[in-house]
C-alpha cells in the first residue's frame, strides 16, 4: 500500500492540509484588509505546508478572485540577488521584467518593480506574496538591505501588495542580528505555529483511519504513543502501516520510530520519553464520530 503520509516535503495538496484553523483564520482576517503576517515555528513543525495552503486556496476562503496569491521559497537560487528576486515575481505575476536591468543601481529596479505592482493594482488586483524560509534573505544583506526593506515597507504600507512569510524565529530577530535598523519588521502581526491541538490530530488520525483502516490495535498502540507534533504524528502512523508487513514487537518498533524522529527533527529522543497518553480518545469508535465533522469541514471549502 502507498504510504498517505507526508514526511518532509511541504503538503502541497490543499485536500491533504488538515488543521490549523485558528492560523488561517488569523492570516486571512489580515489580508482582508491586505495587511501583513509572519509565520513563526520550529523546524518541521508545518510553516511551508500552511503557508502554501494560504497560497492555493486563499482566493476561494475570502471569496474574491481579485486576489492573486504567489509563493516563493526564498532559498531557490533564482532569488539569491535583488535582481534575480524582482524578475522571479514579475515573471511568475506575468509581468513585464524591461525596467529590472543587471547594471540598473538598486532605487531604479526597485521603483520600476514598485511601478509594475501598481498597475495590478489599478486594475483591481490584490498581489500576496507568500514567502516562505524568508530569514534567506538576511544570508546576504548586501543585496536585501535597509533600502530593501524600507522601499518593501512603503509598498506594504500602502498597500499596494500585503506579505505572508514563514521563518523560524520573529523577523526583528533577525534584523537584529544583522544590524539592520529598517522598520519594515514591525509591520507584521505574529501569527505563532506550534502543535496541534488535540482536536486536530484526532482528525488526522481520523482522515488517516479512511486510507489505511487502522485497526483497533493498531490504535490503541498509536493512543499510547501520541504526539501532537505533526510530523511525528505522520511517522507515528507511517510506522504503524509499516508495520503491518514487518511484524516488529512494540520495542522495535518504538526504537524506530524513535531512530526516525531524530533523523528528521535532531535530537535525543528516547523510546521512554516518546508520545503521552490520552486515554480512551482514540478509538476505532471515536475515529467513526470525527469522519462526519471531518468530511462537514472540508465540504465549506469545496462546495460540495
Amino acid at each position: 500500500m502507498k504510504s498517505p503520509f507526508t514526511i518532509g516535503p511541504k503538503i502541497e495538496n490543499s485536500e491533504d492540509f488538515i488543521g490549523r484553523k485558528a492560523e488561517v483564520n488569523h492570516i486571512l482576517t489580515r489580508l482582508r484588509t491586505m495587511q501583513s503576517c509572519s509565520i513563526v515555528g520550529e523546524r518541521r513543525i508545518g510553516k511551508s505546508s500552511l503557508l502554501y495552503y494560504v497560497s492555493q486556496t486563499g482566493g476561494q476562503w475570502l471569496s474574491d478572485e481579485n486576489y492573486r496569491f504567489l509563493y516563493l521559497e526564498l532559498t531557490d537560487a533564482c532569488t539569491q540577488t535583488l535582481v534575480d528576486f524582482l524578475r522571479t515575481i514579475l515573471q511568475q505575476l506575468n509581468c513585464p521584467t524591461d525596467g529590472i536591468k543587471d547594471d540598473n543601481r538598486p532605487s531604479r529596479n526597485l521603483i520600476a518593480f514598485d511601478k509594475e505592482i501598481v498597475a495590478l493594482k489599478e486594475i483591481g488586483e490584490q498581489i500576496v506574496l507568500c514567502l516562505d524560509e524568508f530569514e534567506a534573505l538576511f544570508e546576504n544583506v548586501q543585496e536585501f538591505n535597509n533600502a530593501f526593506f524600507n522601499h518593501f515597507r512603503t509598498m506594504v504600507n500602502h498597500r499596494r501588495l500585503a506579505l505572508v512569510t514563514a521563518s523560524k524565529q520573529p523577523l526583528e530577530v533577525y534584523s537584529l542580528e544583522k544590524k539592520l535598523t529598517s522598520p519594515f519588521f514591525n509591520v507584521f502581526s505574529i501569527t505563532e505555529l506550534g502543535n496541534f491541538t488535540e482536536e486536530e490530530a484526532l482528525h488526522f488520525i481520523a482522515i488517516a483511519h479512511t486510507q489505511v483502516n487502522f485497526s483497533e490495535d493498531e490504535l490503541q498502540f498509536i493512543n499510547s504513543y501520541f504526539d501532537p507534533h505533526p510530523i511525528k504524528l505522520q511517522i507515528l502512523c507511517e510506522q504503524m502501516m509499516q508495520n503491518r508487513e514487518r511484524r516488529w514487537r512494540d520495542q522495535l518498533l518504538l526504537e524506530e520510530i524513535a531512530t526516525v524522529y531524530r533523523q528528521f527533527l535532531g535530537g535525543k529522543y528516547e523510546v521512554k520519553s516518546l508520545g503521552r497518553q490520552i486515554k480512551g480518545k482514540i478509538t476505532l469508535d471515536a475515529v467513526s464520530k470525527l469522519l462526519g465533522t471531518v468530511k462537514t469541514t472540508r465540504d465549506l471549502l469545496t462546495g460540495k
